[in-house]
């Protein structure tokens, strides 16, 4: 009796309260973020072109306008080895645009230490000499021969100044001086606008090891 009268009263709920329908939209439906972004697409498409209009401006203006400077070889004489590295030192003619928000002290630290880009690396291992060959005068001379030699064949130095930096003693420092000064560095003498030794010195501290006797 019970079952009876709830299956008729069903049907009939179910038919008179019926609020949805697939056939008709329904007026009160909450907006997606997809509908709300297109229409803010069709009412404000000046905006958008303006947007693009500036982010191309910008990019125009932080296009680094790089210049090389000079040429900084540096010269490592270790126990050892002897590596040569050649650097160029490039300056950013754009920079003061492309960074104005830093303050004066940021700007002028930047043209104080203007960065350096790797050219050319080389060190005993790559002339041919092994183990303990490596940290002799001939290796020195033979290495500084080679480096002098590469600078010119790329063609590098080209109305840049040379500054070299030398850092340690050993052996292969006197042989880079011969290399420089005889018929190897004719060329590359009178680029040298600078010589800087770069060697730490020890002030104070502890004690150092003993020496080592054979």
């Amino acid at each position: 009796m019970w079952s009876r009268s709830i299956r008729s009263r069903v049907p009939l709920v179910f038919n008179q309260g019926r609020l949805f329908s697939s056939s008709l939209p329904f007026r009160n439906a909450p907006k997606t973020f997809g509908s709300i972004r297109k229409e803010f697409a069709n009412q404000t498409p000046s905006m958008s072109s303006t947007s693009k209009q500036v982010e191309e401006l910008k990019q125009q203006r932080r296009v680094p306008n790089e210049q090389v400077v000079k040429y900084v070889l540096h010269c490592s004489f270790t126990k050892n080895n002897t590596h040569l590295t050649l650097t160029e030192v490039v300056e950013d003619k754009n920079f003061l645009k492309n960074n104005e928000q830093l303050s004066s002290n940021e700007q002028a630290l930047y043209y104080l230490q203007l960065p350096q880009r790797v050219k050319v690396s080389l060190s005993t291992g790559c002339v041919g000499f092994r183990k303990a060959q490596r940290g002799e005068y001939e290796a020195g001379y033979q290495t500084a021969a080679k480096m002098f030699e590469t600078i010119e064949t790329r063609g590098y130095l080209k109305n840049k100044p040379l500054e070299v930096v030398f850092k340690d003693f050993g052996k292969g420092r006197q042989g880079f001086v011969s290399a420089l000064t005889g018929k190897e560095g004719t060329n590359i003498r009178g680029r040298i606008s600078r010589l800087t030794d770069k060697t730490k010195l020890k002030f104070g501290g502890v004690r150092m090891p003993r020496p080592r006797r054979l």
